[in-house]
């Protein structure tokens, strides 16, 4: 009895330390993200994990600096995913002691085929490329038809546009017949702008410099956003419905 006991005993210990564990292996390890940008790319490859080391409400993530508790955040997470231009995350992933930690660079372009690329190379490092592909299929079929309800909503499509804008302007369809920046541009290249007759000044609102410009010309000046954060936009989808929604009210609030 006293051993049929223990044998019972054993087995309702070792189901107790099963339900213990359980909630630990389910539990997946934090991917980091560096920025807000970045972090919209980590969701569309379907991590549900992720921890994003600059704060959304940063105008210009790059220049974040790392602070102590970044550095706890990353020595339990499985993968960094930064941008080649972020300094910040690379150095946060070298300095953490983390030995298992693996680091994958992306490359970040508002343009919906960029976007499926680079979030398909962070589903294959996390293992998650089904999910990847039911989000690329449903953000196909999102952006084409945004695409369409921009381009059908304005007749006169020509446009300024700051530099770091004009791959996603020229995917919208619009006519960019001239661009500036980053910073304001010098009245030599006003004056080039002036004789393009644009029906509308497409400015960055993380690098902004064309207002002066839009008031020179006397049309209206639109600040388009590169990433989430800014209004309450935290998806890649966000943003491009925040800039929809920015090109077709004109700049109006």
């Amino acid at each position: 009895m006293a051993i049929r006991h223990s044998h019972h005993g054993a087995q309702v210990l070792l189901a107790l330390l099963c339900l213990l564990v359980l909630p630990l292996a389910a539990q997946e390890q934090p991917v980091i993200a560096s920025t807000s940008w970045v972090q919209a790319y980590v969701i569309a490859a379907g991590a549900k994990n992720v921890v994003t080391i600059a704060p959304f409400e940063l105008q210009h993530p790059p220049e974040y600096e790392i602070k102590p508790s970044d550095l706890l955040a990353v020595q339990h997470a499985s993968l960094v995913v930064y941008s080649g231009y972020e300094k910040f995350a690379k150095k946060l992933a070298e300095t953490a002691q983390n030995k298992n930690l693996r680091i994958l660079a992306v490359y970040t372009d508002n343009v919906p085929s960029t976007i499926i690329a680079e979030s398909k190379k962070i589903a294959e490092a996390l293992g998650t490329t089904e999910a990847q592909a039911q989000w690329a299929q449903s953000f196909t079929a999102f952006t084409k038809n945004l695409r369409s309800e921009v381009a059908s909503s304005l007749p006169d499509k020509r446009v300024v546009v700051q530099a770091y804008m004009k791959t996603f302007v020229d995917w919208l369809g619009l006519d960019v017949v001239g661009t500036f920046g980053p910073g304001e541009p010098s009245p030599a290249v006003v004056l080039d702008l002036i004789k393009k007759k644009p029906a509308m000044v497409l400015d960055n609102y993380h690098n902004p410099g064309g207002k002066a410009l839009a008031e020179s010309l006397g049309v209206p000046y639109v600040l388009l956003i590169n990433f989430p954060g800014k209004d309450g936009t935290r998806t890649i989808e966000d943003v491009f419905l925040y800039n929809e929604k920015a090109i077709l009210g004109r700049g109006k609030e």
